[in-house]
């Protein structure tokens, strides 16, 4: 992989739990590790159910290796090019190329918000 390929600044994110005082459970995201990517857009699908419309955009992540990403985590990235506005994509299996620890191959859908 050529580093001038990776130029999409990532943020991987997990899933903590808080309790408050009050004994209630508040779901965040925490950032698990910060490293360059690179986005390539996949497949979209449009479908119907529960009478709202879903949208399913498919995406591959590619990053250098880092340990502990699992598909309970997602990825948040900043894109500078559309005012800063915030993209989140969802991890959905997590490969490692010829497990030779160089390269993660993240499947991702990016959740429209």
């Amino acid at each position: 992989m050529r580093a001038g390929d990776l130029r999409h600044w990532l943020l991987i994110e997990s899933k903590t739990v808080a309790v408050d005082s009050n004994g209630d459970r508040t779901e965040t995201w925490a950032t698990f590790a910060e490293c360059w990517g690179h986005i390539r857009s996949g497949s979209g699908r449009e479908f119907f159910g529960a009478k709202q419309t879903i949208t399913d955009l498919s995406h591959d992540v590619l990053i250098r290796y880092v340990a502990g990403v699992t598909t309970d985590m997602r990825i948040k990235y900043v894109d500078p090019k559309n005012g800063n506005a915030e993209r989140y994509f969802n991890i959905r299996a997590v490969n490692n190329p010829d497990e030779l620890d160089e390269m993660l191959r993240l499947q991702c859908s990016e959740v429209i918000i």
